[in-house]
């Protein structure tokens, strides 16, 4: 359960980290709240990050990394 504060001219609630990390919540994430039967819905949209939003520097090295490991990556996908 969480209390309701006043924030600025507005109120505000706080979302648990659990469930913040669970639903890859962020500062500056776009939520949707939505009225239900049973109360206030709070929904955020997960997106999937595509290959091109990848940073380059992490591309080069999992290259690097599978190129010097593939021997060990082929020994793998026997067991």
């Amino acid at each position: 359960m969480r209390k309701v504060f006043k924030n600025g001219n507005s109120l505000a609630v706080t979302v648990p980290k659990a469930y913040a990390h669970q639903l890859s919540i962020r500062d500056g994430s776009t939520i949707e709240w939505k009225n239900t039967d049973e109360g206030l819905l709070l929904m955020h949209e997960k997106k999937a990050k595509k290959p091109t939003d990848i940073d380059p520097t992490v591309v080069k090295l999992i290259k690097k990394i599978s190129k010097k490991y593939a021997g060990v990556w082929q020994d793998l996908a026997r067991v």
